[in-house]
Order: C-alpha cells, then sequence, then structure tokens
C-alpha cells in the first residue's frame, strides 16, 4: 500500500488557523443573518398588526356607524361605496409601489404608508359624505402601498429554508389586530343599540392613535437589507479570498435598472401556468375577506340589535385565525399542503351554509329583524360561523403568501403588487355589487370561487412546495 506525500496533504488540506477564522467568520455571519433579518419580520408585522387593529374593527363598524350617524335610506349606499372606493384606490398605488420603494427606500415607505389608513377614520369622525370618500381615497394609497412594502421586508429577509417558519409567525401576528381591535371596541360598546357621536369619536380617534404608532414602528424598527449583510459580505470576501466558488449575487445597480430587471423577471413569471392558477386563489381570498370584513357584520347589524355582537364575532374570528396559524404551519410541514386545502374547503363551505340558514336574503343591504329564516337566528351560531371562516382564511392565507413568497422570491415587490392589484380590485367589486345584491347571491358565488381555488391548488401542476 502506497503512502500519501505528505505535501499532497498538505495542499488538500486547510491550515488549521485559516480553518479556524473561516468557522469563526461563518458563526458570526450565521449569528448576524438569523438575528436582524428576523427582526426586520417581526417589525413589519408588528407594523401590519398595529394598522389593522384600527382597520378591521374600524371598517367593520363602518356601515353600521354611517347608518346611525346619517340615519338616512342611503347610508349603507355610503358605506359600501368609501370601501369600495378604499380598495381601487388602492390598485394604482400598487402598481407604481416597486418604483416608490426604489425611489424613497423602505422605511420611509412604512412610515408614510401607516400613517395613511387614518384618512377614511378623520373622514368618519366628521360624518360628511364628501369626507368619507375623500378619507377612503386616501386610506386606499396606503393600503396600496402596505400590501407591497410589508411583505416585501418578510420576503426579502426570509429563506427558502425558513419561509414557512416566518410566514406562520408572520401571519399570526398580523392576525392578531383582529383579537386586540375587535376586544376593545366591544368592551367599550357593551350592549349599545346604536352607536352616538361621542362613542364614534372615541372609537376612531384610538384607531387614528394606532396607525400613529405603526407609523413610529416601522420607521424606528426597520434595518436595512445592507447593515443585516454585513457579515455576509465579510464571508464573502474570505471566501473569494480562497478561491471558492459561491453562488451569490452581490447587486450594486442602479433603481433604474433594478426597475427594469424586476420588470423582465416579472413578464417571465407571469407566463407560468402556476401564476393562472394562483389568480383563482386570489380572487377568493380577496371575496371572502371583503364578506367578512363588513358585508357580514353588516348582515349581523341589520338582524341583530346588539351592536356588540359584531365586534364580538370579529374577535372570536380573529382568535380563531391567531389559534389556528401556528397549529397549520406546523401541520403543513409534516403533509401535504393539499389535505390543508381540502380540510380548509370543508370548513369554508360549512360557514357558507349556516349563513345561508340563519340570515335573510335581503341582510346584506337593508334592515331584516323578524323577516323569516330557515333557522332562527342566534348569538351562537353567528360565533360558530367566525370560528369556521377564521380556520378557513387562516390556512388558504398561509398557503398563498408561501406560494407568492416562492414565485417571486428574487422579486418580492413584484408578487405582492400583483397579489395587491387583483385582490383590491376583487374587494372592491364586492363592495360596490353588496348593497344591491342578495345575501345568498353572494354566498352563492363564494361557494363556486372556494371550489374552483381548492381544485387549482391541489392540482399537480401547482407542486411549488409540497
Amino acid at each position: 500500500m502506497m503512502e500519501s506525500d505528505p505535501a499532497t496533504i498538505e495542499q488538500i488540506e486547510p491550515m488549521p488557523e485559516d480553518l479556524e477564522d473561516f468557522r469563526e467568520i461563518h458563526e458570526v455571519a450565521k449569528k448576524k443573518l438569523f438575528t436582524k433579518p428576523f427582526c426586520n419580520v417581526l417589525v413589519s408585522a408588528v407594523v401590519m398588526c398595529l394598522v389593522y387593529s384600527a382597520f378591521f374593527p374600524g371598517g367593520g363598524l363602518l356601515d353600521v356607524v354611517i347608518t346611525d350617524g346619517m340615519n338616512t335610506t342611503h347610508s349603507s349606499d355610503v358605506g359600501f361605496l368609501s370601501q369600495s372606493l378604499t380598495f381601487a384606490s388602492s390598485i394604482p398605488v400598487a402598481l407604481i409601489t416597486p418604483f416608490v420603494i426604489n425611489t424613497i427606500g423602505i422605511r420611509a415607505t412604512m412610515g408614510i404608508s401607516s400613517i395613511l389608513y387614518s384618512g377614511l377614520f378623520i373622514g368618519i369622525i366628521f360624518m360628511k359624505t364628501w369626507t368619507i370618500y375623500l378619507g377612503s381615497v386616501i386610506t386606499g394609497v396606503g393600503m396600496g402601498l402596505t400590501w407591497v412594502v410589508m411583505p416585501k421586508v418578510f420576503t426579502d429577509n426570509s429563506t427558502m429554508e425558513n419561509l414557512q417558519r416566518n410566514n406562520t409567525i408572520w401571519w399570526c401576528i398580523y392576525m392578531m389586530s383582529m383579537v386586540i381591535g375587535n376586544t376593545a371596541d366591544y368592551l367599550y360598546l357593551g350592549t349599545l343599540t346604536t352607536i352616538d357621536a361621542d362613542t364614534r369619536l372615541y372609537i376612531y380617534l384610538i384607531c387614528c392613535a394606532f396607525t400613529v404608532a405603526a407609523s413610529l414602528v416601522g420607521v424606528i424598527g426597520y434595518r436595512n437589507l445592507n447593515e443585516t449583510a454585513e457579515a455576509t459580505q465579510e464571508l464573502e470576501n474570505y471566501i473569494s479570498s480562497k478561491s471558492i466558488d459561491s453562488n451569490r449575487v452581490m447587486e450594486s445597480d442602479s433603481a433604474w435598472e433594478r426597475m427594469k430587471l424586476s420588470a423582465a423577471r416579472y413578464k417571465v413569471t407571469l407566463l407560468r401556468r402556476e401564476v393562472g392558477l394562483l389568480f383563482t386563489l386570489l380572487i377568493y381570498i380577496a371575496v371572502v375577506q371583503a364578506f367578512y370584513t363588513m358585508t357580514f357584520q353588516t348582515c349581523i347589524g341589520n338582524t341583530f340589535t346588539d351592536r356588540s355582537l359584531i365586534t364580538l364575532m370579529g374577535l372570536v374570528l380573529g382568535v380563531t385565525e391567531v389559534a389556528c396559524c401556528p397549529i397549520l404551519g406546523l401541520v403543513c410541514e409534516k403533509i401535504s399542503n393539499k389535505v390543508i386545502v381540502i380540510f380548509m374547503f370543508l370548513s369554508a363551505l360549512a360557514s357558507f351554509y349556516l349563513t345561508f340558514l340563519i340570515f335573510p336574503a335581503a341582510a346584506s343591504y337593508r334592515e331584516a329583524m323578524g323577516e323569516e329564516t330557515f333557522i332562527k337566528p342566534q348569538k351562537y351560531l353567528v360565533l360558530l360561523i367566525a370560528v369556521l371562516l377564521g380556520i378557513s382564511d387562516a390556512g388558504f392565507n398561509i398557503i398563498l403568501n408561501s406560494l407568492i413568497g416562492r414565485l417571486f422570491q428574487s422579486d418580492s415587490e413584484i408578487g405582492f403588487m400583483l397579489l395587491n392589484a387583483v385582490m383590491s380590485s376583487s374587494s372592491a367589486v364586492v363592495f360596490l355589487i353588496s348593497p344591491y345584491v342578495s345575501l345568498y347571491a353572494l354566498l352563492g358565488a363564494e361557494a363556486i370561487l372556494c371550489t374552483m381555488a381548492t381544485i387549482c391548488v391541489t392540482m399537480d401542476l401547482f407542486r411549488i412546495g409540497k
């Protein structure tokens, strides 16, 4: 047996001190990459939580507040049209948000987008038709910015290995907004049967305070990616000095060049068949969220005299989503996503069916107390519907965010721009037609969309993850 040449061994094996230095730098990089990007994920989630702690209960009460404040037969039209304006105005803003981010930066975009949500709340305080419509447009601008920049921060600070974990944590914190906002409203409203001017002022001033707090958290808490990449750059330099191949690409292009590159990648990605299937899921989630954030709450207000039931429903929905997010996140790692989607599908259909049984057809657009229903309306049935909606919504949204992150990993702002445009246009249509369409017709459309979305997600063509 031939002995190995010591010179050959010396050429193959790294010097001990070099290996020790490499490991030390690697540990520093690993530590920093775990801490700062994850903090950015948490910051974006907390900002979303604060903003929607105001928007979910404030928007859900909108139709009831306007009805009680204006006391006219056309007040319901004002509430739904204002929400439609909010989502419609967010669409063109979302389309230019990637350019805004590259121009003024992520930190400034986070701060501006959060504070703009207060526009609708200020408009409601003055309780004039024109102030409500103007405030809705201002809030829509903030929404268009928010739903591109916040998920971008989440995606850019995640890797393919921790995307599912970060997604679950991000969505869980975000859905705490329904718990926080609706708990405050429920405790304050008590058993009120009408919302007067003083109550309205108190509720919406607190909503404005939440948007200011969210803006401060985003501006102060966010850390630039260049700072988080400090250790990675150090490690890159070490690897390059040792002539070790690296797959990382360090970008130094101008904002305009990055925009052109993103547009080119966007065209390629948009032609993928998976994106076409994704559209159906986006439309379904948008329609359902528009339904339970205002239309369903309007049905409760038109069927029950207890105004606190509206916020109690939102509270139960939020608690269910927060509880389901970590559970479903763990389950998705153990079994196929298709099994989860089918379970979400059955839960959603059950909620639609119960809504069909306990609410009259006209509950979505006028007072329907005392009208005939298949089952006598009971509070516990409304809360059961909230639980079923929470389960299905949490599951579909976790899967949706993971799919968006995987499809648009390189250009996340483009992916979430597409998400915002499709979902906002769908929500705007729902709010626009709700005062004129039967509740049963809306439920039928949701059931059809839910079936189509489930088929699309479970198709073999849609195997992006599991």
